[in-house]
């Protein structure tokens, strides 16, 4: 195995520990919850092509956090499942709606705003699938809570893809503009 990945995989084991850790006592008040935390590890990993080995890290790491936190082996699989669902669901429809998209590939074919439409969309998917699957496994979540879950999640998903394009853009400089069309133009 590739010393690069495993240290990958330490890091974000602990990010998401921490994550999950602190969404228990302070609940919606979590600016990064775990579920965008997982989804943009797969959307980040997809590059490597060892999605099965990402899926099985963060299986793990949500399973591990459950026990911290005093889960029994049930409702760990229940919090991986929590976990896993969604964010391969958003991994997925990145992939399918905006091949590429995370590492800047086909910019100058995309319109902005169909691409950050689609974006929005797997992002709202993807917390809406984390929401049902929280309610069907602790049911209580009252409806404006939910909601506000709904529109964190979102954005917690969104605002970093965002931003990493926007810094790959600036690194990439003038290359990545699109191409200008000329009025008219003549082939002989």
């Amino acid at each position: 195995m590739n010393p690069r990945y495993a240290a990958r995989t330490a890091a974000f084991a602990a990010v998401y520990l921490a994550a999950f850790l602190a969404s228990g006592p302070l609940g919606p008040a979590v600016l990064v919850p775990p579920i965008a935390v997982a989804a943009l590890w797969l959307v980040a990993q997809s590059r490597y092509g060892l999605r099965r080995f990402d899926v099985i890290a963060l299986t793990t790491a949500s399973m591990v956090a459950a026990t911290l936190e005093g889960a029994g082996i049930l409702l760990c699989l229940a919090v991986a499942v929590w976990a896993v669902a969604p964010a391969v669901l958003f991994a997925v429809l990145l992939e399918r709606w905006l091949p590429g998209y995370w590492l800047g590939h086909g910019d100058r074919f995309r319109r902005p705003r169909a691409s950050l439409g689609r974006l929005a969309g797997a992002a709202a998917l993807t917390a809406v699938a984390g929401l049902v699957i929280q309610e069907v496994t602790n049911p209580g979540t009252g409806s404006v809570a939910a909601g506000l879950q709904l529109l964190r999640d979102t954005a917690a998903i969104v605002l970093p893809i965002l931003a990493v394009r926007a810094v790959r853009r600036t690194r990439a400089g003038r290359r990545t503009r699109s191409p200008r069309r000329g009025a008219l133009s003549m082939v002989r």
